[in-house]
């Protein structure tokens, strides 16, 4: 993540930062420990192979190289639609996933800074947990 920052701030092209939240929901019982490596591999090979996939603190980071705010909003809208089914894990149980998600976009340059973009996008994040589940919250 760093050397891609790095690299939009010497080389100004656009890049966006989401922060992503998912909540699994069972329709029986406790939701199984499955869940969290079902979401993983559906988001992991879901991305482009440019695209920064990251854990962090309860939910995730995607750094989208070369992709302006617009791009961003349409791989949200694409995610929401992948999660918008259900699971079934090994075991038989299904799950479903609600997501919340926040975006930050920036066109590079000097100005660039990771605290910002990441703030921007847990203000982003914040914005969609208030409007509720499956939400794009974008600043």
């Amino acid at each position: 993540m760093e050397y891609e920052i790095i690299r939009t701030i010497r080389y100004p092209t656009s890049l966006s930062l989401i922060y992503l939240e998912m909540t699994p929901h069972t329709s029986n019982g406790p939701t199984p420990q499955s869940a969290a490596i079902i979401f993983e591999t559906t988001f992991n090979s879901r991305l482009r192979s440019v695209d920064i996939p990251t854990r962090y603190e309860k939910g995730y980071l995607l750094l989208l190289p070369m992709t302006n705010e617009g791009g961003a909003r349409i791989v949200c809208e694409h995610l929401l639609a992948i999660f918008d089914k259900e699971f079934e894990t090994e075991a038989g149980a299904s799950v479903k996933f609600s997501l919340q998600i926040g975006v930050a976009s920036h066109n590079g340059g000097p100005t660039l800074m990771k605290e910002t973009l990441l703030r921007t996008a847990e203000a982003g994040l914040q914005q969609s947990r208030l409007q509720g589940a499956n939400t794009i919250g974008i600043l």
